[in-house]
């Protein structure tokens, strides 16, 4: 199987004409008016007339300008032609001032130094910083709003497109993209000026397209990520030393046969951020409860002497990827569990003598 190009088509007015009033993308106001009306569906809004609409309790001209705002988009979906220059201007269409920044705060966007494994603005600190006095539990509210707003019929119709390209932007590299690597997406147009990492993440968060774990984007969905970590966990569990690299590729290439020559990619990216899976420089990798002693073992065994725990500790950094390293409260932890090594004098440890 080859990996082809997302596409997206026009989408035809009868599934348009379905869509439940309610979760439509239309204002507050408008799908309080239709409600008391029984207006159910957009079907159903597209028979009475402006007219009439206006003969409504509680309808302007503000609703009458959002009810031909909504129709002018879904002419364009129906043509499929609702492609926006970039997703800043996404979230212009559809959200207001307040809601944008919030979710600027939130996801990053505007901020050079997120990373979406990073710990988030919180609710208190976006609070302090906007006017009016807004308390943590309206920044909350706001940040949920919006995020249904994007949920909503018609934004999801309209996010498809972007939605579809960074989904292939992603698929182009093996269906897997780092945080360090979305650095050089950086001036794509399509962002707008936002922070691509937060792009993405709110994509995540909000469709269904791109999938975020640990510190990737990736196209896969999570029930094909926990498929294959699982087999990966479970062969560490198992072997109960590190295994290298192609061992663990071949146990997991029946689950990725469609990425053909791209899984290596992928599954280095799995294994190297995955927070309970360590390697070493070797590419050999091991559960660090079950493989770390092994590691400590190897040199200890290679010591003519005993040795202080900072320097086992330098020694199996020098072993380890960089994800992986360790500091010296994590060595002397294992090395009091270990049963083939024993503590000769104060931080200085060697191998029991068989």
């Amino acid at each position: 199987m080859v990996l082809k190009p997302i596409t997206t088509s026009p989408m035809p007015r009868s599934e348009i004409d379905a869509w439940p009033v309610a979760s439509s993308g239309l204002s507050v106001r408008v799908m309080n008016c239709l409600k008391r009306e029984k207006v159910q569906t957009v079907g159903q809004l597209r028979s009475w007339s402006e007219k009439e609409l206006l003969a409504l309790d509680h309808f302007g001209v503000n609703s009458c300008a959002d009810i031909r705002w909504f129709f002018n988009w879904t002419k364009k979906i129906e043509a499929g032609k609702s492609h926006l220059p970039s997703f800043r201007v996404f979230l212009r269409e559809f959200l207001n001032r307040q809601e944008i920044h919030v979710l600027e705060q939130r996801y990053g966007l505007t901020d050079p130094l997120f990373r979406p494994h990073m710990k988030r603005r919180t609710l208190v600190q976006i609070a302090d910083e906007m006017r009016g006095g807004l308390t943590r539990e309206r920044v909350r509210q706001v940040e949920e709003t919006a995020i249904q707003s994007l949920r909503a019929k018609l934004p999801t119709a309209v996010a498809e497109k972007q939605e579809v390209y960074w989904a292939n932007r992603i698929r182009t590299s093996s269906c897997v993209v780092t945080c360090a690597e979305l650095a050089e997406w950086i001036d794509d147009p399509m962002l707008g000026g936002y922070q691509p990492w937060g792009v993405l993440l709110l994509l995540n968060e909000t469709y269904s397209r791109i999938t975020f774990r640990y510190d990737y984007f990736t196209t896969l969905p999570s029930q094909v990520l926990n498929h294959v970590e699982k087999q990966i966990l479970q062969q560490l569990h198992t072997e109960r030393e590190p295994v290298p690299f192609e061992l663990i590729l071949a146990r997991v290439s029946d689950d990725l046969n469609f990425l053909n020559g791209q899984r290596p990619r992928l599954v280095t990216i799995m294994l190297d951020h995955h927070p309970d899976i360590s390697g070493t420089v070797e590419r050999r990798y091991f559960l660090p409860a079950v493989g770390a002693p092994v590691v400590l073992t190897d040199i200890l065994r290679r010591s003519p002497q005993p040795v202080h725990f900072h320097e086992l500790t330098r020694q199996y950094n020098q072993h380890m990827l960089p994800h992986s390293q360790r500091g010296t409260g994590f060595i002397l932890r294992v090395l009091n569990l270990m049963p083939n090594t024993q503590r000769v004098s104060r931080a200085v440890y060697q191998l029991k003598a068989r």
